[in-house]
């Protein structure tokens, strides 16, 4: 799209010159009914502008023609009226125009050439071209809108077809590899086998992981994930994920504690979902903290009456100008740390994802080698009130 310039919206208007009379200047007034604004130039230089409204404001008035007649226009026009190169865009003179604070905006402004005058600019038709830009830019944005949607549709089409198709022979391959590893046939011969079958598994159970986190991110993208509520019991769900990841825990020699509020009331939602949630988080703690490092988990009742759900770390931290980013799918934060570490980059997003789905929100702090808290915030809506204590009434 082509942005029209000074030169395109520059009229031919005849100038006057600095001597040119007031009564000179009338005459021409009064000869052409639509002549709004004339310039004034001397030797081809603009030196201001003369209005027809603000010029017969005086000149018409009592005593007016008497004292302005014979004298020249230079004691009436504009000494200082926006003057532009004839390359300067219609956008750069919008700017200057109506952000110059010029007392008559309206009177329009000159356009030069190499510095000599070239022609008059009038406000209206820079408004009427503005405008015409604008509404060819908002067509172009929703051309742009519709393209990137319709591309992220075959992208999440893309997504969930490639997974359901890489995991059917992906789970013969771990089923297959888990029977040889259980020798369930016989014994293996060389017992070196054994180390490769067990290769074998655990890249297949890792590849089938990050293949699952794909295809959860391409359906919440297309907002076809649903959520199967029901009440649940966190402190279960938390010993539960514990208890899952205590040797990946162990192994990276690091300990991990759990702070859960007594009586904490039920929560009522997608079970499946809040396991997820505390999965991804406790994984990504264990994933990026050193050996020796800690991790705490928190469940209590916020301040506002929701629930508070919260995974802390003693890890690497994340660089502050870096928080949002992590939250995006596939972003990861580089350093030699993390590019130890495989994964997607769709474990802080997933969470986040799911807890918006909740009508939740997930919140992250962090601080480089102090470590990184990641809450999760439920809704009060989402707490199951406890039932009423059952009066026993006795029966004489």
């Amino acid at each position: 799209m082509q942005i029209p310039i000074a030169r395109d919206l520059a009229e031919r208007v005849a100038p006057f010159s600095s001597r040119t009379t007031c009564q000179e200047v009338f005459d021409r007034f009064m000869a052409s009914g639509s002549l709004l604004n004339v310039p004034v130039v001397n030797d081809g230089r603009p030196v201001g502008m003369v209005s027809r409204q603000d010029f017969l404001l005086v000149y018409v008035r009592l005593y007016g023609r008497e004292i302005y007649g014979r004298r020249p226009i230079s004691s009436l026009m504009n000494r200082y009226p926006l003057v532009v190169d004839a390359s300067e865009s219609c956008e750069q003179i919008n700017a200057r125009l109506f952000g110059s604070g010029l007392s008559s905006p309206l009177q329009g402004y000159i356009v030069t050439e190499n510095g000599t005058y070239f022609g008059l600019g009038a406000a209206a038709t820079l408004m009427r071209v503005m405008a015409g830009l604008t509404e060819r830019r908002a067509q172009d944005l929703e051309r742009q809108r519709q393209r990137a949607e319709a591309a992220n549709q075959s992208k999440t089409k893309f997504l969930a077809t490639m997974s359901h198709e890489l995991r059917t022979p992906l789970n013969a391959i771990i089923g297959f590899a888990d029977l040889i590893r259980m020798e369930l046939y016989g014994e293996m011969q060389p017992s070196r086998y054994q180390e490769y079958v067990a290769d074998i598994h655990n890249s297949g159970i890792h590849l089938l992981g990050m293949i699952n986190e794909l295809l959860d991110m391409a359906k919440i993208e297309a907002g076809r994930s649903e959520l199967n509520e029901t009440e649940i019991v966190v402190p279960e769900i938390v010993d539960e994920v514990v208890r899952m990841l205590r040797p990946s825990i162990t192994e990276s020699g690091l300990t991990i504690s759990t702070q859960i509020a007594e009586d904490l009331p039920t929560l009522f939602a997608d079970e499946q979902q809040i396991r997820r949630i505390l999965v991804n988080l406790v994984s990504n703690a264990v994933k990026f903290t050193p050996p020796q490092g800690t991790i705490s988990v928190v469940a209590e009742v916020a301040g506002d009456g929701g629930m508070r759900i919260a995974v802390h770390d003693t890890g690497i931290g994340i660089p502050a100008d870096k928080l949002q980013k992590v939250l995006e799918p596939f972003e990861q934060v580089e350093n030699s740390f993390t590019r130890t570490r495989a994964g997607t980059g769709l474990g802080l997003p997933l969470a986040k994802a799911m807890a918006e789905a909740h009508d939740g929100v997930l919140c992250l702090e962090s601080e480089i080698g102090m470590g990184t808290t990641v809450c999760v915030c439920l809704p009060p809506a989402r707490l199951v009130p406890p039932a009423p204590d059952r009066q026993i009434t006795e029966v004489a």
